[in-house]
């Protein structure tokens, strides 16, 4: 039976994706992703893709267009009912598109994402410019902290992000379901995060 080339790609881009997240960036190769994805050709992954990292930015790309969409959705929202401003607005429009997509079917996003955050260097190397709503998110709760010295800023959005990816991860559906949404956890993170971005900063 044919399977069209696009398939083809989705279909080792999801295999990417679980193989990523369960056996780790370095030790997989694309030659075992080809075999995940049920290819006769094991170079299929290097054909389409050529190196691990175009794989990465194409997985990211996957699930970031439809996380990127809600997330703008989300913030569109809060912009016209004059809650711009609002931190746990731009909490809410960070965690819950993250949250909606492993329930939808993302079901090892997280992992993956951990497993990236787990190679040295990864921010520095890939590109984060496609996503857009990241950057707005990241500029609104920047705003939300004006009170709050720029390092700590920097210190404590780090730690959101790592806390956000590990969350994600530790709380991956076991199978494709319908689930309430948000999840429970993602509301847990959300009230997390604020307390952690709003937290006393010690002095010395």
């Amino acid at each position: 039976m044919f399977v069209s080339e696009g398939k083809t790609r989705e279909r080792l881009i999801l295999a990417g994706e679980r193989v990523f997240a369960e056996r780790g960036v370095g030790a997989a190769s694309l030659r075992e992703i080809g075999v995940a994805a049920g290819q006769r050709n094991t170079a299929a992954a290097q054909y389409h893709f050529g190196t691990k990292e175009a794989l990465i930015a194409a997985i990211f790309e996957y699930r970031m267009t439809a996380i990127n969409a809600r997330r703008l959705e989300m913030l569109a929202r809060a912009q016209a009912d004059g809650r711009a401003g609002d931190l746990r607005s731009m909490l809410e429009a960070y965690v819950f598109p993250l949250a909606e997509s492993i329930a939808a079917g993302g079901k090892h996003y997280g992992r993956f994402m951990a497993q990236l955050y787990a190679v040295p260097g990864f921010r520095s190397s890939f590109d984060w410019e496609n996503a857009e709503s990241l950057r707005l998110v990241w500029r609104g709760i920047t705003r939300c902290l004006a009170g709050v010295p720029r390092p700590v800023v920097t210190a404590r959005l780090r730690m959101l992000t790592h806390l956000t990816v590990h969350a994600m991860a530790d709380h991956e559906p076991p199978a494709r379901a319908t689930v309430r949404t948000p999840p429970r956890w993602a509301l847990d993170l959300v009230d997390a995060a604020e307390g952690l971005l709003t937290a006393t900063v010690s002095c010395g």
